[in-house]
């Protein structure tokens, strides 16, 4: 897969780790469709000096009709992405139950934000895959991008995913259970999801990353952050967003990575800190 010349997809890329994808696909020569929630961030990236190669897409990625909109603009301004980059999520903290503030009576916590965090994380980054997936294929169908098979005994490579999971997905903390099961989910789709699209040349593939300067990073208590990034063997620091799209790149240029959640992480494991028992 060369990134020159190639269309691409990157959802959450008006900051963090999509934006670091963004720069890092427009200096290899692709044309980049970034897809991000409207608002000043996404007008940011939109005054991008290569404009003429950057389409930035207002949509919410958990939402059917946004994303089938912004496919439809891409195929209909440039034709048929051949890369896709999934970094759209959200932390969002989700305990199993609190204290009601007036009563001091401990509640279920209401379902709205582990539903918000799944639907983001997980769904959103299935609802981009099945456009992008069927777009190739029905591309490849009709003959059309030169991504027909042409005799060919093997499928020519047509498309390559890349989906952001996390440590979380393995070591989540508490009050991680709505993150850490979204980013699980999107670890366990990445096999099925390399064997189901194979047939039609479309790799996947996903980035486990650790602690990393993002917007999340951002609103950690700074005594967690600290904690955090005391854990990290080497380097002893949150990871950058032009690291994790070095390693994407990587990933789109390496033909045999196929199926697996490569992590990006510093060597660190999380745990938990020990509170005393209640």
């Amino acid at each position: 897969m060369q990134i020159q010349n190639t269309i691409a997809v990157v959802t959450g890329a008006a900051s963090g780790l999509g934006r670091g994808t963004v720069d890092m696909l427009l200096a290899q020569g692709a044309r980049v469709a970034g897809i991000d929630l409207a608002g000043p961030a996404l007008d940011t990236l939109a005054q991008h000096p290569n404009t003429s190669a950057l389409l930035a897409l207002p949509g919410d990625v958990s939402s059917a009709a946004d994303m089938e909109a912004a496919f439809a603009r891409v195929h209909s301004t440039w034709g048929v992405p051949r890369i896709l980059v999934n970094c759209a999520g959200v932390l969002g903290p989700a305990r199993v139950f609190q204290r009601d503030k007036a009563t001091g009576r401990v509640v279920p916590r209401p379902m709205a934000v582990f539903r918000r965090v799944i639907g983001i994380n997980l769904t959103g980054t299935f609802n981009t895959m099945r456009l992008f997936a069927a777009g190739l294929a029905q591309a490849a169908q009709e003959g059309q991008e030169g991504l027909a098979d042409d005799g060919q005994e093997q499928p020519p490579e047509r498309g390559v995913i890349i989906n952001t999971a996390s440590v979380a997905a393995y070591e989540a903390l508490s009050a991680q259970t709505a993150y850490g099961a979204s980013k699980a989910g999107v670890a366990s789709m990445t096999l099925p999801l390399a064997r189901e699209l194979a047939r039609y040349g479309i790799r996947v593939m996903a980035l486990a990353p650790g602690t990393f300067e993002t917007g999340m990073y951002g609103v950690i208590p700074e005594h967690t952050r600290r904690a955090l990034i005391d854990d990290v063997p080497f380097p002893p620091r949150p990871g950058r967003s032009d690291e994790f799209a070095h390693m994407a790149r990587a990933l789109i240029e390496n033909q045999m990575m196929n199926g697996s959640v490569v992590r990006i992480d510093g060597a660190v494991r999380m745990r938990e800190p020990m509170h005393p028992p209640r």
